[in-house]
């Protein structure tokens, strides 16, 4: 019997006109929708075939983080394309690759460094302790996945 690997893609989007503390209103269902329309415009029904099982298990609407996941071989369709899309939803966006990894935890590891990054560059922007609580934990949260 063969295991199935899957891969683990953490992209962040890049907003052209929104600042980087505005949330960000996108579901994960479009996401996935979104994704699978434009891997079969660009590689056809193979493309598409082999994305079936493309799932978006992560969001942070405040970081503007996603993990995709997806099959081991097809990761690639998905790497390939996030380059050439430029529209999430009604937005204007760009995507950046952060992380391919084999496993969730990977992900989370680097996901909680980028997130303290995060949390240290953008920490001077709020006045009060109490705006500073409520931002860290915004940008903290994360569901078990």
């Amino acid at each position: 019997m063969v295991r199935v690997k899957n891969r683990y893609i953490l992209i962040q989007f890049m907003c052209n006109n929104r600042s980087d503390t505005d949330a960000f209103a996108l579901t994960s269902h479009n996401l996935t929708k979104f994704l699978r329309e434009k891997i079969e415009k660009h590689y056809g029904e193979f493309g598409l075939a082999s994305t079936l099982r493309l799932h978006v298990i992560y969001f942070n609407d405040k970081t503007r983080l996603c993990i995709i996941q997806t099959r081991h071989g097809p990761h690639r369709f998905v790497t390939s394309i996030l380059p050439l899309l430029t529209v999430a939803d009604t937005e204007q966006v760009r995507y950046r690759t952060l992380y391919v990894g084999a496993t969730l935890q990977q992900c989370q590891k680097f996901i909680v460094r980028y997130q303290q990054e995060y949390v240290n560059k953008m920490i001077g922007n709020y006045k009060g302790e109490a705006q500073r609580q409520r931002f860290v934990e915004e940008v903290t949260k994360m569901k078990q996945i």
